[in-house]
């Protein structure tokens, strides 16, 4: 939707004709007045004409180092999004590799079970761990009572008495 906007410029009035917001408009005319004023103030002899070409080259300047710092960041965006994009890809990859290591991992805690598990058939065929099945029987030799060897067990000889 068109607007039509009446301004003031240097003293001049205009009806301006724009898509923007009145309100946009008018800022900016009041803002191309208060630079016009600037430049004025610091030469005095310059031109109307001369103001506003100085302030045209002024905005033209800022406009070109403006759009110089957008090319920047759409430059140090695209890095950003293409570090992101590997960064992705190492993590996809990491997470592949925990899920092969985690299935390893519940591989070999199955078989360090099933190597470690015994049935002992004078229990009723209780199930144990070797390492309680070797506690127990390590318990059971330091608990008992020591007997003194005899002289032919210390000698090694059965039939000498």
């Amino acid at each position: 939707m068109k607007n039509v906007v009446k301004v003031q410029l240097a003293g001049r009035n205009y009806n301006l004709t724009s898509t923007e917001a009145p309100d946009y408009t008018i800022r900016l005319a009041r803002e191309l007045n208060r630079r016009m004023d600037i430049i004025s103030s610091a030469a005095e002899s310059l031109s109307t004409l001369d103001v506003a070409l100085l302030c045209a080259m002024d905005c033209l300047d800022e406009l070109t180092k403006a759009n110089r710092n957008v090319e920047n960041i759409r430059s140090q965006i695209k890095d950003y999004v293409d570090d992101a994009g590997q960064a992705r890809l190492a993590a996809d990859e990491a997470n592949k590799e925990l899920r092969i290591l985690r299935a390893k991992v519940e591989e070999l805690q199955t078989e360090l079970k099933k190597r470690t598990t015994v049935i002992r058939y004078d229990d009723d065929d209780k199930v144990e761990n070797a390492r309680d099945m070797l506690s127990k029987e390590i318990n059971a030799a330091i608990n008992s009572p020591l007997s003194r060897p005899t002289v032919q067990q210390l000698n090694g000889d059965p039939n000498r008495k």
